[in-house]
């Protein structure tokens, strides 16, 4: 029993290194990643953190999801929503709306990551923001 035990403790503990691992290289390879959206966060220091992420549009509207741990880029937006995005080279002012409710429920039904994929990132729940596009300033 005791053997099952152990292997069971470092089979959890190979498991949570690998996704570590995992989600360190996205970290490190997500922001040269070319294509998708470019979402520019700000700190609480003011200083821009630029994320290259998978975007998608659904029903008209262009929405972003963390779909990992290290998600900090989620957090900027969400504490200061006003971002910068880039989407197909153009470069915009929007604003970053946390999606909830039965909005959420409606996206986690159409966007549905693979069971490899999820298991890769270590389950991580998924965060949708919807990426509203500011008014232009009038002359």
């Amino acid at each position: 029993m005791e053997t099952i035990w152990w292997s069971t403790a470092y089979a959890v503990m190979g498991y949570v290194a690998f996704v570590g691992i995992a989600e360190l290289l996205i970290g490190y390879i997500q922001p040269d990643m070319t294509g998708g959206v470019m979402i520019i966060t700000t700190d609480n220091t003011g200083n821009p953190t630029e994320r290259n992420l998978a975007g998608f549009t659904f029903d008209n509207k262009l929405y972003v999801s963390s779909n990992h741990w290290l998600r900090g880029w989620y957090y900027q937006a969400r504490e200061r929503p006003e971002v910068e995005v880039v989407v197909d080279g153009v470069r915009a002012q929007y604003t970053a709306i946390a999606i909830e409710g039965a909005e959420l429920a409606t996206l986690k039904r159409e966007y549905k990551m693979g069971f490899i994929l999820r298991f890769i990132c270590g389950f991580a729940p998924s965060r949708f923001l919807r990426l509203e596009p500011k008014p232009a300033a009038g002359p």
